[in-house]
């Protein structure tokens, strides 16, 4: 390999690399906000699941 094909190839890792951990930060932003979703999902069920109590308990 010439000099001039490893500068490429180290660049081109270099760029790999930089997307890997852009995509690894990304992946944790995504898995946060997921969670966030899921424990709303769940806050909000429960008062829905409330609510239908409290109409069933009325009629």
């Amino acid at each position: 390999m010439t000099t001039s094909n490893l500068s490429q190839l180290e660049s081109s890792i270099s760029k790999l690399l930089d997307s890997c951990d852009s995509l690894q930060q990304e992946n944790r932003q995504l898995k946060a906000d997921r969670q966030n979703l899921l424990d709303k999902n769940k806050l909000a069920s429960g008062k829905i699941e409330a609510m239908i109590k409290k109409l069933k308990e009325i009629n």
